[in-house]
Parts: C-alpha cells; sequence; structure tokens
C-alpha cells in the first residue's frame, strides 16, 4: 500500500482494476488533493446521488474525478495530488528483476547486452509506464546509456500518452479494426504487466516468422489471435507504425 503521484499511468493501472471514481477529503478547489480509488456500479447516478446530498444538506463539494473523463481529456501535467493503491508495483519490480536475472544474468554480465535488447532496461521502462513514476528508468538510461537518454525518454513520454488497457473482447476488436497480424511483447507475454506493440498489420510485404515458443523472457512475437486466451486484460501501445 503506498501513495503515488497521480498520473495518466495510475488511472489506466486503476480502471483495469475496476476502479471507476477517484474520490477526495479535500475540497474541489484544493490543489494537491489525496485521492482514494471506489468502483460504483453507475458513474452518473453516483455523482446525481452526490449532488443531491451536497445540496440538500449543505456540504462543501467533495472533489470527484471520474478516471474514464480524466484519461479522455487529460494529460498529465493537468492532474494533481496522489493516489492511495494497494498494488505493489515495486515488489513486483524486483521480483521480476530477480527472475529475469537468473535467466539471463545481466548482472553478472552487463557487457553482454545493449540498448536494444537488455532485459533490465526493458523490466524498469515497464514499471514507469504502469506507475507514472519515470525517475528510475531516466536514472538507469542516464547511468548505462547516456547516448540514448533523449531518444529513450522521448519515447516513454509518447507510449505513457499512447497506452491503453482493454479486456479481451475490446482487445479483439482493436486487433480487427488495425488489421493487426503481428504484435511483439516488451517482457514475458505471459506476463499480466506484458505491453504489446503492433509490429505488423495484414498486407505488409514482410514475412514474420512466428514460432510460438514463448521460453524467451522479452520481446515475444504472436499473432493476436494466440494472446487473447492469455489473460483477462490487456495493454497496448496504440503507435501503429
Amino acid at each position: 500500500m503506498q501513495f503515488a503521484t497521480l498520473t495518466r499511468s495510475i488511472l489506466l493501472d486503476l480502471q483495469s482494476k475496476g476502479y471507476n471514481i477517484l474520490t477526495s477529503k479535500n475540497r474541489i478547489d484544493d490543489e494537491n488533493p489525496t485521492w482514494y480509488p471506489i468502483s460504483v456500479p453507475n458513474v452518473w447516478d453516483y455523482l446525481l446521488q452526490l449532488d443531491s446530498k451536497t445540496n440538500v444538506l449543505s456540504f462543501q463539494e467533495p472533489a470527484v474525478l471520474v478516471i474514464e473523463d480524466a484519461l479522455l481529456n487529460a494529460e498529465d501535467e493537468q492532474l494533481d495530488g496522489e493516489v492511495f493503491i494497494e498494488d505493489d508495483h515495486y515488489l513486483r519490480l524486483n521480483q521480476r528483476l530477480h527472475i529475469y536475472n537468473q535467466y539471463y544474468q545481466f548482472v553478472a554480465n552487463p557487457e553482454v547486452y545493449d540498448f536494444s535488447f537488455d532485459p533490465q532496461r526493458l523490466i524498469i521502462r515497464n514499471y514507469a509506464l504502469h506507475t507514472g513514476d519515470h525517475s528510475m528508468y531516466l536514472d538507469y538510461l542516464q547511468l548505462h546509456y547516456p547516448e540514448h537518454v533523449a531518444v529513450g525518454m522521448n519515447d516513454l513520454e509518447s507510449l505513457t500518452r499512447s497506452l491503453i488497457c482493454l479486456d479481451a473482447t475490446q482487445a479483439h476488436k482493436w486487433f480487427m479494426m488495425h488489421n493487426v497480424a503481428v504484435v511483439e511483447s516488451d517482457i514475458w507475454v505471459c506476463d499480466e504487466d506484458a505491453i504489446l506493440k503492433v509490429l505488423a498489420v495484414r498486407g505488409d510485404d514482410h514475412t514474420w516468422h512466428i514460432s510460438g515458443d514463448t521460453d524467451e523472457l522479452i520481446y515475444n512475437l504472436i499473432a493476436p489471435q494466440d494472446v487473447l486466451p492469455m489473460h483477462d486484460l490487456f495493454w497496448i501501445d496504440t503507435r501503429v507504425r
């Protein structure tokens, strides 16, 4: 359990867990509210009931944020305050680093890896995208790949704005609408936090060979119809190139 700066990444993560409202004990005009996520059966009914209570009982108008509206209309710099979250992404980060290091031995053999194929970098980047905390990724780039800091951070900011989370039905429709033929995961495709990038669409000249082997823990290539049964929710990079 922790407090995290409110960002679009945090909102997406909360939405994926079924939350649809952020509420705060602060007043609506407070500059740095403390938010608490809740899930209500009907957002519109909840807002009407809340408005009725404030009118009848002369309450001060509370701070309420509809997650879907915020994702549609707000960028990170327009979001204020901190949000209470129960999911410990930092614990998962450390567990993932330990497991991947056992497989790739990147701590003992850092010279084997470069910017384009660095499991540790991808794990930290994935953490940054899910939490909205970009500082660790920036520190990692500055330490290991100073020549890639500008490009790496620009890409991270771009993906933060483009990242969506969909259920299986929504993901299937999205893949069909964009004629997606192949997606590539950042971390292991079987991991619920994996972010999928569109690698090819139907009609591309290049032929991609998909082995179906998910033993590799990064950059898994897979067809949309094969990835859909793996999860309930899918994190998708919507930047179709």
